[in-house]
């Protein structure tokens, strides 16, 4: 069976592509999918039977990550001095932004929140295999939802989804906050998902996913983005999207 043009959800892409090998054929998915330009999307999403959450979307806070410093940019070249001014414009936004967070968010810390981001990972990757439309639109941001609803809307098969391990625990690479006006912060957070996963396309007719002999387990990398207001307290953490892999940081490096 072929895998092509049936897992074009971002949650997919990377097990979908391994699937496809043997055509030889593309599933790029353009980034623009994925995140719109800064702008102020505004969305009532019902959570449990009484609340609605108001979502608001203002666009990436930052849409690249500089490479990690390392002990080769003390050479004295004029790439290892610019390479040392991005990191320490980036580690002094990280501090700003982890200063900010914990003012906001009482007890909030890197390590736990990235587990808990992982969670929130493999529950959207889930709603995505199981078509439930419901589930994405309470864990991702409007955009990532309505994306992944098209996807949906268009594959021509159901799939499974399992996640077998997790290579490297799950790591925070970028904290930014951003005040969009004079009472209102958003914190985004870049997690970086370092998995083993399993896909399995599911015939109709098929009783299980143990049937489909196109079943592949892959090493699946991901830098994913949550956002959520920090000056309101009654708000979660929502998936907004994900940003490419750093080529510096590609699996096999």
């Amino acid at each position: 069976m072929s895998t092509v043009g049936l897992f074009r959800g971002p949650a997919m892409r990377s097990v979908a592509v391994a699937l496809s090998s043997r055509s030889g054929s593309s599933i790029h998915q353009p980034a623009h999918r994925l995140f719109a330009p800064a702008q102020s999307l505004v969305r009532w999403y019902a959570r449990g039977e009484h609340e609605r959450l108001f979502i608001q979307e203002f666009g990436l806070l930052c849409k690249e990550l500089p490479k990690p410093f390392s002990a080769s940019a003390l050479v004295p070249t004029k790439d290892s001095f610019t390479r040392i001014k991005a990191y320490a414009k980036e580690r002094m936004l990280d501090v700003f932004s982890i200063v900010t967070l914990k003012y906001y968010l009482a007890g909030w810390k890197k390590k736990p929140f990235a587990a808990d981001a992982e969670e929130l990972y493999n529950t959207m990757n889930e709603a995505f295999a199981q078509g439930s439309i419901k589930q994405l639109e309470l864990v991702c941001m409007p955009n990532m939802a309505g994306s992944l609803k098209n996807d949906i809307k268009a594959r021509k098969v159901n799939f499974s989804w399992r996640k077998e391990s997790t290579l490297s625990p799950p790591k925070i690479v970028q904290i930014r906050c951003g005040r969009i006006s004079g009472n209102y912060t958003i914190g985004q957070v870049v997690v970086r998902i370092d998995q083993e996963q399993t896909v399995t396309p599911i015939s109709k007719n098929a009783r299980g996913p143990s049937m489909n002999r196109n079943t592949k387990t892959t090493h699946v990398r991901e830098y994913v983005v949550l956002q959520r207001s920090v000056t309101q307290p009654e708000e979660p953490w929502y998936i907004y999207g994900k940003i490419p892999v750093p080529s510096w940081d590609q699996p096999g490096n």
